[in-house]
């Protein structure tokens, strides 16, 4: 039987990997402090702190993961419901469990007034039947915005006129934080969502997202039932259109089947490829989905204008559908973002529209849903990747592993580049639009961007980051293989960015060896030799400098780069040409007169040139 092991023997890595709970990985953080000396305790609690940030990052994805699960469930049964009180009762009742609030109301918009229907976890009924201006109060803004929108504390918000009687129903209901989402049936808000707690709370974007999903999906069941009903009065009062309503009714029946095969496709996670050809089946005509229109598929290439125009309008907002010529649009977006449009091409079927709007959300929900998964594999592989780059393992076993973890393989040799945006764009996205060879890994490490590059020399590395467009300074090491000399490489780019950074060179592309001069302030040993050199030379100035308060190496320095004309140092210092005059006769008794000769003053204004870089660049990376 094998030997269970212990906390204590387990890195970092494989208590995340092996999803160990935060009590573990405490556990793992006392017992290293109780091993480890004074001097690495910092280390150790750093460690630790990144291991807990990353397990709440996970464990807040497992928590969205659930939420959309729990969603979708949510969504099914509302396809079931066929009567408009039971179908509002049951959305609120959701709305309060999902997002862990005190109290859910939904109300309806009749003409120019909103009106609370339902509500759950109220303290009493006076909700219920309040009846509020759609110019007036938060469901006044959610309304005429088409837009979430929420307060931290409905009783004193400033950014809406209050309403006598919605206040005090809120001060009966201790109402606090609040947030709201309208229920949107095509262009119309046909009601508003309300989720509220009894503090002051502040609702994170992800919560908004959730509740707008429900709202999406609540509105289009709230019109499915609400059509429903109608056609049930319609059928009794009218026997002479019999007809048209069974008609009718079996249509209404086939957009509630659309509804329960797509959320069914949603539940079984196929994604947008499989939605997409549902609904191409559904409508028995092509069907797509495009993000961008300047990106589109072959297939539609004959549209390309048509299908152009639509997006862009729909893009403008204002509109969730429209058509231009024999294109049909319908957007797709979640908590306000569009994320593309579903289109139809061929003639127009009076049920296109129909389903066109029911399958948005369930495309909106997998979009979201791949976005999660994405972002928490790509936040793992980039903490892979930072570990091994940081925390080279110290076993040739435990390295091949980490390098295989990090997506790298353990016989290739590669560069190591670092960027430094210099622009408002992100650089860990743009740098999958280079054409980087063939198993080249990516990630970001704080405010930095870093490459790991199939490579046997940096000039090929520099060559494609020169070739594309990237908004960052970029240093680039020299080749390495193996985890330990990857780490090495790793602080040689770093030391080489900054360097470019501190040099002024933003927008650069530099490998170390392409620094010049300037490389020698990569080596500590080099450092200390230009310590050496500039006391040698520059001493007797700098101890009359800090004896006499008198800037006399910035005198020397722009008197030199002014190419030693008087007037045009003493206009760069703000000095009288008198006053320099007599700091240069104190840098002749100091320095002797021959540093006016032109290789000596070469000497000195190179040395000072990369003694002021040296002291930028270290305090740039203290």
């Amino acid at each position: 039987m094998e030997t269970p092991v212990s906390t204590a023997d387990r890195g970092w890595m494989e208590l995340l990997l092996d999803d160990a709970p935060v009590d573990e990985l405490d556990a793992l953080r006392r017992t290293l402090i109780e091993e480890s000396g004074a001097s690495d305790r910092a280390a150790v609690e750093r460690e630790a702190n990144a291991a807990l940030r990353l397990r709440a990052q996970l464990d807040q994805r497992q928590q969205r993961s659930r939420e959309l699960a729990a969603l979708n469930d949510i969504a099914a049964r509302l396809t079931t419901v066929r009567y408009d009180r039971v179908l509002l009762q049951e959305v609120v009742d959701q709305a309060r469990q999902l997002l862990g609030v005190d109290l859910a109301y939904m109300g309806s918009v009749y003409d120019e007034e909103f009106v609370i229907e339902v509500t759950s976890g109220a303290l009493t009924p006076n909700l219920v039947g309040i009846r509020l201006s759609l110019d007036e109060g938060l469901v006044g803004l959610i309304v005429r915005r088409s837009a979430p929108e929420w307060t931290p504390d409905y009783q004193s918000e400033p950014a809406f006129r209050h309403i006598t009687g919605a206040d005090s129903a809120a001060r009966s209901e201790n109402m606090r934080g609040l947030l709201g989402v309208p229920l949107r049936v095509a262009d119309r808000v046909i009601g508003a969502l309300f989720a509220c707690k009894r503090q002051e709370r502040a609702f994170t974007e992800s919560e908004i997202a959730l509740l707008s999903a429900l709202a999406a999906h609540a509105a289009i069941a709230i019109e499915n039932v609400r059509s429903l009903e109608r056609e049930r009065d319609t059928v009794a009062r009218l026997e002479s259109v019999n007809a048209e309503l069974s008609q009718r009714t079996i249509e209404l029946e086939q957009i509630l089947q659309w509804d329960r095969t797509l959320t069914q496709v949603v539940l079984l996670g196929a994604g947008v490829q499989r939605l997409v050809q549902d609904v191409a089946q559904l409508s028995r005509q092509p069907a797509y989905f495009v993000q961008d229109e300047s990106a589109l598929p072959v297939d539609l290439m004959p549209h390309a204008d048509d299908v152009s125009a639509a997006v862009r309008e729909l893009r403008a907002g204002g509109k969730d559908h429209t058509e231009r010529g024999e294109v049909v649009a319908q957007r797709v977006a979640a908590a306000g973002e569009m994320l593309g449009a579903l289109l139809c091409v061929g003639a127009g079927q009076p049920t296109t529209r129909l389903l066109l709007e029911r399958a948005a959300p369930a495309i909106a929900l997998s979009l979201a849903e791949e976005r999660a998964a994405g972002e928490a594999t790509r936040r793992a592989r980039d903490a892979f990747l930072v570990d091994l780059l940081t925390h080279p393992a110290a076993t040739a076993q435990d390295e091949r592993r980490q390098l295989r973890l990090a997506g790298l393989n353990p016989d290739t040799t590669y560069c190591v580049a670092v960027a430094i945006a210099t622009g408002p764009d992100t650089v860990r996205t743009a740098l999958g639009t280079f054409a980087f060879p063939s198993g080249t890994v990516a990630a970001e490490h704080g405010s930095r961007a870093l490459a790991v590059v199939p490579a046997k020399d940096s000039a090929s590395v520099q060559a494609v980051f020169t070739a594309g467009r990237l908004d960052a300074t970029i240093g680039i090491a020299e080749p390495a293989r193996g985890a330990k000399a990857l780490a090495q490489a790793y602080v040689e780019a770093q030391q080489t960015v900054d360097v470019l950074d501190t040099l002024g060179r933003a927008g650069d592309v530099s490998s170390a060896r392409g620094l010049g001069i300037y490389r020698i302030l990569l080596s500590h040993m080099a450092r200390e030799h230009l310590d050496e050199l500039t006391e040698a030379q520059l001493g007797p100035l700098m101890a009359e400098q800090a004896k006499r308060g008198v800037p006399l190496l910035e005198t020397l320095s722009e008197y030199l780069a002014h190419g030693r004309h008087h007037s045009a140092t003493a206009a760069s210092l703000g000095v009288h040409v008198n006053t320099l005059y007599q700091r240069l006769d104190a840098i002749d008794r100091l320095l002797g007169p021959d540093w006016r000769n032109p290789d000596k003053a070469l000497d000195l204004q190179v040395l000072m040139r990369l003694r002021r870089t040296a002291e930028l660049l270290g305090a740039r990376t203290r």
